[in-house]
């Protein structure tokens, strides 16, 4: 039986999300000394499976992936979680991007890859998808974040470095039987251990066990990611409060205008302000860059498939 959980409403839910942690500790372990990599993107949804990771008394150690556009309380927040972790004697990781082996940001690939959109979402493979390869990983996805999760996600899932092929499972005992002989050099196991919260369980969660939060949701974020993320609801909000990032954005534009013309003798977009003025509208556009899709808006039929 849980123990110091009485606060949460459904204990069973917490079990069952323990109990798929449980599942594969023992083979995390032998995989790697420190076990589960607990993905922690400094959302609601990070904050609960690494407490559930306590709470299961399972070996693992945290990874969070800096995208470099990142909103400061974000950074900030997952500072303290990473000397609040460490205190405990868990392993932190904050990873920097690299790209072919070399260490950039969101600010110099614009260049080369153009605005990133909801269709055109390179930045989320370079900056947040990359870790892990090799171990079992621990994420906060959710069915009740996007229709297309619910059709795409599973409580264990065995992506492929390609992306190509998903082995999807959300049957546990099933699961037990058919993943553990698995070769990890390759490929990565994911546990999604609260794959079937809600989002009133995740708060009424955090709030039974008085857990750190991100400070953004009491400011009226209901998701955290990049600043100006074509996903967000918030970005001209972000924008206008952080207009330092605006600037940014605006300069990498230009540079990616002036590398096209340079490169093609001709682009989409006369400077790089044009660029961002369409990137923020939201509007599509009568000729399309071949480097460049629609961007598409939350209304949309699109997963919205970034982790709260």
């Amino acid at each position: 039986m849980l123990q110091e959980t009485t606060l949460f409403g459904d204990v069973d839910k917490v079990e069952t999300a323990i109990e798929r942690l449980r599942a594969f500790a023992g083979s995390a372990a032998r995989n790697h000394p420190n076990g589960y990599v607990v993905c922690d993107s400094g959302g609601k949804d990070s904050t609960v499976i690494k407490e559930l990771a306590l709470l299961a008394g399972v070996p693992f150690e945290v990874l969070h992936d800096h995208t470099t556009a990142d909103h400061p309380e974000t950074v900030y927040f997952v500072r303290r979680e990473k000397a609040r972790y460490a205190a405990l004697g868990i392993t932190y990781t904050i990873s920097y991007p690299t790209y072919k082996g070399q260490p950039t940001s969101i600010w110099a690939l614009i260049p080369y890859k153009c605005a990133p959109t909801r269709l055109h979402r390179w930045c989320c493979d370079i900056f947040k998808e990359h870790g892990g390869w090799g171990r079992f990983c621990v994420t906060g996805v959710r069915w009740s974040e996007s229709v297309m999760r619910k059709a795409r996600r599973a409580t264990y899932e065995v992506p492929t470095r390609t992306g190509a092929d998903r082995i999807r499972l959300n049957n546990d005992n099933d699961a037990r039987r058919r993943l553990t002989e698995l070769c990890m050099a390759k490929d990565k196991l994911v546990v999604n251990p609260i794959i079937d919260w809600s989002d009133e369980e995740v708060w009424e969660f955090i709030r039974s066990r008085d857990l750190p939060y991100n400070p953004l949701y009491d400011q009226g974020y209901s998701r955290v990611g990049c600043v100006g993320c074509p996903m967000s609801a918030r970005r001209f909000q972000e924008l206008a409060a952080l207009p330092k990032f605006e600037q940014m954005y605006r300069r990498a534009f230009q540079k990616y205008v002036d590398r096209k013309l340079a490169k093609d003798g001709g682009c989409a977009w006369p400077d790089g302000d044009a660029l961002f003025d369409w990137w923020i509208s939201g509007k599509p556009m009568t000729r399309v860059d071949e480097d460049q899709l629609r961007l598409a808006w939350p209304d949309d039929e699109e997963e919205q498939d970034a982790e709260g």
